[in-house]
């Protein structure tokens, strides 16, 4: 894992990509061994969902937010500050995707899951829907 952590610092995307690459060995490990729903799971996935936004697979990482956000949701619940933080990131990296259409898609599903933890008019979710509707209507 140290290993894999250590790419964030040099920012090389040789090794970001060979970090990748281990972690999603050490996902399948960790998984194998604990369940998709432990907290050593969940971190690794946040992990990936890093290393994907470090390496420029921004729709990625925010999938990989999504996932991580509904994983908490089942352990802790919607409003616990571990879920809230899951979805902030998944927030953050939807806003570096540059590909319109992606980024209506998984903007689309960041909404669903900002109602789901922040409630339906929360600053944010009202924000990224005004946001979401400006993307329509360029389309």
């Amino acid at each position: 894992m140290a290993t894999v952590t250590t790419a964030f610092q040099t920012g090389d995307q040789a090794h970001l990509a060979w970090a990748t690459v281990e972690a999603d060995q050490l996902d399948q490990q960790i998984t194998a061994e604990f369940g998709p729903a432990h907290p050593h799971t969940i971190n690794m996935r946040e992990l990936r969902g890093w290393l994907a936004h470090l390496t420029g697979q921004h729709a990625t990482a925010a999938r990989w937010y999504l996932h991580t956000t509904g994983l908490q949701a089942a352990v802790v619940g919607h409003q616990h500050p571990l879920t809230r933080a899951s979805a902030r990131r998944a927030l953050f990296t939807w806003t570096s995707i540059t590909d319109p259409q992606e980024k209506l898609s998984v903007g689309a599903d960041v909404l669903d899951m900002l109602a789901a933890t922040s409630g339906e008019e929360s600053k944010a979710a009202r924000s990224l829907r005004s946001r979401l509707d400006k993307l329509r209507a360029q389309q």
